[in-house]
């Protein structure tokens, strides 16, 4: 008697996936960072609704409270994995090519879109005069400006401030009110990264 197996299923891998949040924002000043670290594990350590579709074929399921999750899948094909697909800030869609696929995946969340919502919550007027949006609209009609917050600043700030915008042709404006309030402080900060971006400034502003 001869055991009969499958062809497909030697094609077939089980792969360990991982969900993990990350900071959007890294920085020695505590004050930018968006959450502290024992938020960014608590979101990372919480079950997660996963969503894989690999060619005509769509499977869901969920993984353990530590954000594991196992499954088998096809090597010759590449794979769609849609995380927390019934959520607005958690959510995130992930393609990997065959070649890519290997005994673990790392798929990586940022905390950025839970970061901006409570701010614009927090801080909503603020938020609609300042936010990564408004730098959009204010570079296409031809705003050139950068944001600096605090209180006292050195002479060597103000020189530097004043060379960058020399440089740069663009405005420095100074936030006195932002120096306590956290919020403000992080919703400027991204304004002046997108300023930034778009104006190829590579220069630390902050």
């Amino acid at each position: 008697m001869s055991l009969v197996i499958p062809q497909f299923l030697f094609s077939q891998r089980e792969i360990v996936g991982k969900v993990e949040f990350y900071k959007s924002v890294e920085s020695e000043y505590k004050i930018l960072e968006s959450f502290p670290d024992g938020t960014i594990q608590n979101l990372t350590n919480r079950k997660h609704k996963i969503r894989i579709k690999q060619k005509n074929r769509l499977f869901e399921l969920e993984t353990d409270s530590s954000g594991i999750f196992k499954f088998r899948t096809y090597l010759n094909d590449s794979i769609h994995i849609n995380v927390n697909h019934h959520s607005n800030f958690f959510n995130e869609i992930f393609k990997f090519d065959s070649y890519e696929l290997s005994d673990t995946l790392k798929l990586r969340i940022s905390d950025r879109k839970l970061a901006v919502y409570r701010d614009s919550l927090v801080e909503p007027e603020f938020y609609n005069k300042y936010s990564e949006k408004q730098a959009y609209i204010d570079f296409n009609n031809g705003i050139r400006r950068l944001f600096s917050t605090g209180g006292f600043l050195s002479d060597y700030t103000i020189q530097k401030n004043k060379l960058l915008a020399e440089k740069y042709d663009l405005n420095y404006e100074y936030l006195f009110g932002c120096i306590v309030n956290r919020t403000k402080i992080r919703i400027v900060y991204r304004y002046n990264q997108v300023m930034k971006k778009l104006m190829g400034i590579s220069e630390k502003v902050w």
